[in-house]
């Protein structure tokens, strides 16, 4: 019996100190997340959820990012390799170096030239042809 009574005491205590903790959620985040250039057959997918560092810079070692929230669909631009909006020689460097790292690439679509899901030496002959006769400003 006076074990009942000691564990029913410990009860109510706890309780009480339950309740009487107060409880904030005005500012709370969910960041991370989304896969960089999902791709499948002919459709690329590309995303992510929370953004309330947006325009904030963060920093930490010897590095530093600015948030920001993604712009609107970007059509694809076969050939602008370095995405400054137009097909030229200064393409060429950023094509090759995402044939060996497709992650780093300015924008997918660009540069899977094909349709493959896949950057890959079946686009090198495409963006050539591109390269030498698609010329110019992206429209």
């Amino acid at each position: 019996m006076k074990r009942t009574t000691v564990i029913s005491i410990f009860a109510v205590l706890a309780v009480s100190t339950a309740s009487a903790q107060t409880f904030d959620l005005s500012w709370h985040t969910i960041d991370g997340g989304g896969d960089m250039w999902a791709t499948g057959g002919n459709f690329t997918l590309s995303g992510t959820i929370g953004q309330p560092d947006a325009a904030v810079t963060m920093t930490g070692g010897s590095f530093e990012l600015t948030g920001g929230f993604w712009p609107a669909v970007t059509p694809a631009c076969l050939g602008d390799c370095n995405c400054d909006g137009s097909i030229d020689f200064d393409d060429i460097n950023a094509f090759v170096a995402a044939l060996g790292a497709p992650e780093a690439a300015c924008y997918f679509p660009n540069i899977d030239i094909d349709g493959s899901g896949q950057i890959n030496f079946d686009d090198i002959n495409l963006f050539v042809g591109i390269l030498s006769t698609s010329g110019g400003p992206c429209q």
